[in-house]
């Protein structure tokens, strides 16, 4: 059931008809159609994003944890899957944050410790092994846009841009990749 069903099944009286709305009921309805329209989308987002496998679905399962907890305190989420998205890139995000951190307080602890390694030698000819070499947010608005097929509304929900700019992100880099792909 996807999460348009699940709330027009809400809305609808379909639930209603038995009392009030159940909060927990909604909010496992919500997140479980979340998981099953977008889980997939939302791993490969968290590993764009530069999570390993084990990260990107520690942070996927963290972000169903919050849409339910949002949901079950009676927020009114208009877009889960925007709002997912969303709190799955903040999550993404915190993670960096607290992965550099940790690297920095352990290379001033021991200033032989290894870096990270670069991408894959294997990928260095594939259209996302060159989306991965964009600027951030360049990156995020084409895989969102074209690998999770979102609309630029959608993606400005998701990363906290206008759709304007979302669209204006899109074009620098499909003309930043044509170019790199003309020079070859």
């Amino acid at each position: 059931m996807t999460v348009e069903a699940t709330l027009t099944r809400v809305d609808g009286g379909d639930v209603a008809s038995s009392g009030p709305v159940d909060a927990t009921r909604l909010a496992a309805d919500v997140v479980s159609a979340v998981e099953h329209d977008d889980g997939q989308a939302l791993f490969g987002f968290a590993r764009r994003l530069g999570l390993s496998d084990v990260e990107a679905d520690d942070a996927v399962q963290e972000t169903l944890v919050k849409v339910y907890l949002e949901l079950r305190r009676g927020v009114a989420i208009l877009n889960p899957r925007a709002w997912a998205f969303r709190a799955c890139y903040r999550v993404c995000m915190d993670h960096h944050r607290r992965s550099n951190r940790q690297q920095r307080a352990l290379a001033r602890a021991d200033p032989h410790a290894p870096g990270r390694l670069g991408p894959d030698i294997d990928d260095a000819l594939s259209l996302w092994a060159e989306v991965d070499r964009l600027p951030a947010r360049q990156r995020q608005v084409l895989y969102l846009r074209y690998a999770v097929d979102m609309s630029f509304g959608d993606v400005a929900a998701t990363l906290g841009i206008t759709p304007s700019a979302a669209r204006s992100h899109d074009a620098q880099a499909r003309a930043t990749l044509r170019h790199m792909f003309g020079e070859r």
